[in-house]
């Protein structure tokens, strides 16, 4: 039988955090594979690990399960032999690991000098820090996690049994939504539910909505949250001016959460996962929560993310990309893809530094194969049919994954220094100077990115078409307690003339 879904996972890494209890997860994973097998999938478990097994399948075992490069190349080499529709990822970070990518913007600003991802798992380009290498995803991938530093197996036999007992919906179900937003974001935030859902008559603010949200309020099965995160935090927060409410809390999430609910989150570290003993709650994150109570795929951030105060871009596009693929039908291992290809496609050929660590940051939680929006049942023919369709969308998957490579320009950074005073020794830095004055912006540092043309990109003897792009990043930050307040202005420059600039925030 086909191997159309492959489960990865670490025994050595299950077995050193749950001592004998780790055979309750291998159960587990045993009735993962039946459940697939009754839905026609033929799933495959590898333990990257086992080094009989994986020189059977052509790969290199690994023998440290930290070491980020061994499991990617493991699981390289594993996608490789078995070329799977779905790749499972089991277990949290301390099983297998995070791709750490370095990030271009990491400042005084943006405090994130490295990025933990999961894009890597889901792009054909070998081991890398450089998030700039994974600009061509062509695989369908999610990791269903377990809790970082925990030993009770309760919690993945939760989640397993979630999957198992899942049973689709209609796209009625999924249209009924539950939205929270910064007062501060309010006109970003309905721009984005318009986009998924056509109106935003639902959509709470905060303050004065939260945290303490009803039943009935939390019912809906499609949740959209624009809020501030915060590191090692279980909450997200609100804003107006210097307050920052709580809006959501994972301790008041027990028996609200409908089954089945899908989850995706602009907040700055909306899906970390940490070990909660080792922070001042106690709780578990957000998105290990949501999960625990019985939400099937929660896409959000690692770590700091961004996007405009009004209008849409970066979290806003992937999150909204995102539930609109899951609502049309696909799996929520495929929602993600293809949102990170439209992303990428819409944002390109030129990706700011802001655009590559949004595509970077982003990732689901949760099992990649699961559909939540109901097809009509089919017959076995039919069923047959519907598999060779799946083989022929991953065919296109791939094709448009591996096209974006070719036409994809990423920036290197070139400059970083403090902005004092207003310059004008040009043309064009009297007009930044201007348009910073214009924006607000009072002491901005300035990061300078240049992007360098591909060869794909240019027209035969045109070279002025040919011409690098460069990215003038001004950032300055306000701290109001643990929150630290950061604003944006990109200002795109080609041939000496500017060309655009786009403002972002923190979220």
């Amino acid at each position: 039988m086909k191997t159309e879904k492959l489960i990865v996972t670490n025994l050595a890494a299950l077995t050193r955090k749950y001592g004998s209890k780790h055979k309750s997860i291998l159960s587990d994973l045993k009735l993962l594979q039946a459940s697939d097998k009754k839905r026609g999938l033929g799933t495959q478990l590898v333990f990257l690990d086992k080094a009989a097994d994986m020189q059977k399948f052509k790969a290199k075992a690994v023998t440290d399960p930290a070491n980020a490069k061994q499991n990617k190349d493991a699981i390289d080499a594993l996608y490789k032999h078995f070329s799977p529709d779905y790749l499972l990822i089991v277990g949290a970070q301390d099983v297998v690991p995070f791709q750490l990518l370095n990030n271009l913007l990491y400042s005084e600003d943006d405090g994130d000098q490295k990025v933990a991802s999961d894009l890597p798992y889901a792009c054909e380009a070998s081991y890398s820090v450089s998030a700039a290498k994974f600009i061509a995803p062509t695989r369908v991938v999610g990791r269903l996690p377990d809790i970082p530093g925990g030993s009770d197996p309760a919690y993945f036999h939760a989640l397993v049994q979630d999957v198992i007992n899942h049973q689709p919906g209609s796209d009625k179900d999924y249209k009924k939504y539950f939205s929270v937003s910064v007062s501060e974001w309010q006109k970003s935030t309905e721009e984005s539910l318009r986009n998924m859902f056509g109106e935003h008559s639902s959509l709470f603010i905060s303050p004065v909505k939260g945290p303490k949200w009803t039943s009935s309020q939390f019912k809906p099965k499609t949740h959209f949250i624009n809020c501030h995160g915060s590191l090692d935090d279980p909450a997200f927060y609100g804003q107006k001016g210097k307050v920052y409410p709580e809006a959501v809390n994972a301790t008041l999430l027990a028996k609200k959460v409908t089954p089945g609910t899908i989850v995706a989150a602009e907040c700055c570290y909306g899906a970390q996962l940490y070990n909660p003993q080792l922070t001042e709650y106690d709780q578990p994150s957000m998105a290990n929560t949501y999960l625990q109570h019985h939400a099937l795929a929660f896409v959000g951030s690692s770590t700091i993310a961004y996007g405009p105060a009004e209008g849409n871009g970066l979290a806003d596009l992937i999150t909204q990309y995102f539930l609109v693929n899951v609502i049309k039908g696909a799996s929520t291992g495929r929602a993600l893809l293809e949102a990170r290809q439209r992303f990428l496609d819409e944002m390109g050929p030129t990706l700011d530094p802001y655009e590559l660590k949004t595509i970077a940051q982003f990732y689901l939680l949760g099992d990649p194969s699961v559909t939540v929006v109901s097809t009509p049942k089919t017959t076995a023919t039919l069923r047959s049919i519907d598999a060779n369709t799946r083989i022929n969308r991953r065919d296109g998957l791939e094709a448009k994954g591996r096209m974006l490579e070719r036409f994809i320009t990423t920036p290197q950074q070139l400059i970083v220094k403090p902005i004092i005073k207003p310059r004008h020794e040009t043309a064009l830095q009297a007009q930044v100077d201007t348009l910073l004055k214009q924006r607000g912006f009072r002491q901005a540092t300035l990061m300078t990115f240049e992007n360098t043309p591909k060869a794909s990109q240019t027209r035969s003897g045109a070279k002025a078409f040919a011409q690098p792009v460069k990215f003038h990043v001004y950032s300055e930050s306000a701290t109001h307690g643990k929150f630290k307040e950061t604003k944006v202005l990109v200002v795109k420059e080609k041939n000496n003339a500017i060309i655009g600039y786009r403002e972002y925030v923190s979220k």
